[in-house]
């Protein structure tokens, strides 16, 4: 493809040296620098302190790990981020921002790791260039989550196609469901712990219908797809499912084109519109979705939904407003808590209950109760006394682990100077129960400006980690990751 065609191409969807060389230190761990690229600073409070990007892709060996690793641990952890690899001129977190992975190996008791940038098309052309280009303002940067199915390992984001990655976080290219996925994908699709389905959605901001709900089989082959009817072009980050139904919440952050224009943040928030419960029948493609108004409010990602007794019941991150800026004082001022919604089926009628007042993001479960009924879920609190102090986002110094039947909560706190991110549960692979696995998150440690990775025991939530992995090198802040058994 010539340039000119990308940028084109680019512009309407989105608006939608090398160095190797081996040293040790104090003979472990064993470092391979892969590539090295010129560093910048920024005074932008997401690209700095805790959230500021690394110019090394780097392989280390033999990590020095505090306490026992699991044996049943065999596999990889891998988590995605922005991490830009050119000083942008102006930065609209969390939108922007070259994807970067990094991998957290598990082998018989020992632990490596690696990180690499995923090499979008974006990214190629800046790279020859040598320079942030401005009209690849809104591309797919690929930087959002990354999830395995169907034989493949996808980085994800809101609006362009995954681009797959192999084992060792080498990209690969563009994947599009053997053409039968256009445009884009959610970077937050749910796979069913049932039929090895995998659910998912792309939006659009100008063709009608802006939604489209996508079905793949449990070898990645897509089964369905099913264009869905909303008002108007919105931003929709995150979606939930239970054993019938696929659930969407259309919230009013609207695409504004004079916004996209001015090359801001493309969005408007805009409450007089309300908020549109969707429910789409999983089954029946000739079943008229169900379409439930309600007041405005916002949503980025759910923790899980089920059905029980005629009744379905959402548990979701609410924001009562959302303004997309990128400041710490915005991040305070769109404070969050655990919220449960429940739909009685028969009536159509919603009732709203907090189930915390915590602020927090990022809610986890064991994915073997997605769909289903579930009792414990997990977030990272974020302490608005802290950030206030920091004025800086993204520094969160506590786990919490919810018990959602008994409407309970247990708090990890980590160590003073030691913030994580987004959790993820690493179940059993013997063994049935929600407390039987492991919850691991990378958190950043000020004090020595590297990162560790922290296993911690869902049953024993409040004690230590029974091992902490210790990189010498700092993991920016980032969004989200999953476990990938071996």
């Amino acid at each position: 493809m010539k340039r000119r065609d990308f940028l084109i191409q680019s512009m309407l969807s989105s608006l939608a040296t090398v160095a190797f060389h081996d040293f040790p230190v104090q003979s472990q761990p064993l470092y391979q620098t892969k590539q090295s690229y010129k560093s910048w600073k920024s005074d932008n409070s997401f690209l700095t302190g805790i959230n500021a990007p690394v110019f090394q892709e780097l392989d280390i060996n033999n990590l020095k790990v505090s306490g026992t690793i699991p044996k049943e641990l065999q596999g990889m952890y891998v988590r995605n981020g922005p991490n830009p690899m050119f000083k942008p001129s102006a930065y609209n977190y969390p939108l922007e921002g070259d994807g970067m992975l990094h991998g957290i190996y598990f082998n018989q008791g020992k632990v490596s790791y690696k990180n690499r940038w995923i090499q979008t098309s974006g990214l190629t052309y800046e790279m020859f260039e040598g320079k942030e280009l401005s009209e690849l303002k809104f591309k797919n940067y690929a930087n959002t989550n990354i999830m395995a199915h169907g034989g493949k390992l996808l980085a994800l984001y809101e609006i362009g196609l995954p681009y797959e990655i192999n084992k060792d976080l080498e990209t690969v290219g563009k994947w599009d469901f053997n053409g039968k996925l256009e445009q884009s994908m959610t970077a937050h699709p749910k796979v069913d712990p049932i039929t090895g389905e995998l659910h998912f959605y792309r939006y659009s901001f100008f063709n009608t219908p802006y939604l489209h709900y996508y079905i793949a089989d449990k070898q990645g082959k897509i089964i369905r797809n099913y264009p869905i009817e909303i008002s108007q072009p919105v931003l929709i980050h995150d979606m939930a499912i239970t054993q019938n139904y696929a659930i969407f919440f259309q919230c009013p952050l609207a695409f504004n084109m004079q916004k996209a224009k001015e090359n801001n943040t493309p969005f408007n928030w805009e409450p007089e519109a309300g908020s549109t419960i969707i429910l789409v029948d999983r089954h029946n493609p000739n079943k008229k979705p169900i379409y439930i108004k309600t007041e405005a409010f916002w949503v980025w990602h759910f923790m899980n939904a089920y059905e029980q007794n005629n009744q379905v019941m959402i548990d979701y991150v609410y924001y009562p407003k959302m303004k997309l800026e990128s400041n710490w004082q915005v991040i305070l001022a769109n404070k969050s808590n655990l919220q449960r919604m429940t739909i009685d089926l028969p009536t159509q009628k919603i009732s709203q209950q907090p189930l915390d007042d915590h602020y927090i993001d990022f809610p986890v479960i064991d994915s073997r109760k997605l769909a289903n009924p579930y009792r414990f879920g997990y977030a990272p609190h974020i302490d608005t006394e802290l950030l206030s102090q920091k004025q800086l986002p993204n520094y969160f110094p506590a786990l919490i682990q919810y018990d959602v039947v008994n409407q309970t909560q247990k708090i990890h706190q980590l160590k003073s100077g030691s913030y994580c991110g987004e959790p993820a549960f690493i179940p059993h692979p013997n063994k049935t129960s929600e407390l039987d696995g492991y919850i691991v998150t990378l958190a950043y440690n000020e004090n020595t400006n590297t990162s560790d990775l922290l296993i911690i025991d869902p049953a024993n939530f409040e004690q230590e980690p029974i091992a902490t992995v210790h990189l010498p090198v700092r993991v920016p802040s980032g969004f989200h990751g999953n476990w990938i058994p071996s």
